[in-house]
């Protein structure tokens, strides 16, 4: 997903089905350059997993005691965003609107977003406000909007190939009927490890939206985003990166499967070992299934 980025002096209405999705597009296609700042719902703990909080200026809209907090009142945002914005030039990301909408009714955001239209127009800064669907109604969204107009988006050209696998009954022999669910996979590619002298944060969070969009479960990488000892987070991720390789040596594996006439059983391992999980056993019954 590509973002049409305001230019400077403007603030844009970014409007999508879930606003931590589309954050994740927007994260990546920020450039490290950026001068950034975030006033988001998102928690550190979540943030961290789609941007190196080192390298931008965050505040978490949240009562609980913390350094990255900000008390979630317009009033604080709007003193936090006019003192941001007084010089240099960059990008802001607003979201949360609706939570401060509950706590101090619409027409007070409203005003906010009348007042940062008008505080950034001289500006070089560019401001997005990001809103969730069915967060605001319809004649709200359009109050917004006339303030800032909304953001386009658009789908990106993808390199991964994706294999959309299509739902079939398959007939055994008995007469019994085996359903192959309808699942989307994207085909896995192995991807170059990361040495250990380019090992960073920022790399470690690129690899593991790299083997996300191939519908991989790398979940249990996540954590390595919070590790202090980086040789730690470093040998948790070569765990994973040869789960990986086992997995996309399988799944080549399984295309040969398939034209054995092995569909249903084929379709089903390609699933399971995108989760990472029981590769050995997999492997083993492939290897089986190949030398009948």
């Amino acid at each position: 997903m590509m973002i049409q980025i305001p230019e400077s002096g403007r603030v844009g209405t970014l409007i999508s089905s879930s606003v931590k999705q589309i954050f994740e597009s927007f994260s990546r296609q920020i450039p490290d350059s950026e001068n950034l700042m975030i006033i988001t719902r998102l928690s550190p703990r979540r943030l961290i997993r789609h941007i190196d909080l080192n390298s931008v200026d965050f505040r978490w809209l949240s009562i609980e005691e913390s350094i990255h907090s900000i008390d979630p009142s317009l009033e604080h945002v709007n003193h936090l965003v006019n003192s941001t914005i007084l010089e240099n030039e960059g990008l802001v990301w607003i979201d949360g609107l609706e939570y401060l909408a509950d706590r101090q009714g619409f027409d007070a955001v409203h005003s906010f977003v009348r007042n940062i239209v008008d505080s950034v127009g001289n500006t070089k800064w560019k401001i997005i406000i990001a809103i969730e669907i069915g967060t605001f109604n319809e004649i709200e969204i359009a109050q917004i909007i006339r303030e800032a107009s909304e953001i386009e988006t658009k789908i990106e050209d993808i390199d991964l190939e994706e294999n959309i696998i299509e739902s079939e009954i398959v007939q055994t022999k008995k007469n019994q009927d085996v359903e192959v669910k309808k699942i989307k996979v994207t085909g896995l590619k192995l991807l170059t490890k990361i040495s250990k002298e380019g090992f960073t944060q920022k790399t470690l969070r690129e690899r593991i939206m790299q083997w996300r969009s191939m519908n991989l479960d790398v979940s249990i990488l996540e954590p390595a985003l919070n590790f202090q000892n980086p040789d730690d987070a470093y040998h948790l991720y070569s765990d994973v990166e040869e789960l990986v390789r086992t997995a996309v040596e399988l799944d080549s594996r399984l295309d040969i499967l398939k034209e054995k006439g092995e569909t249903a059983k084929a379709y089903a391992y390609r699933y399971r070992i995108r989760q990472l999980t029981g590769l050995d056993e997999i492997s083993r019954i492939v290897d089986t299934l190949l030398s009948e």
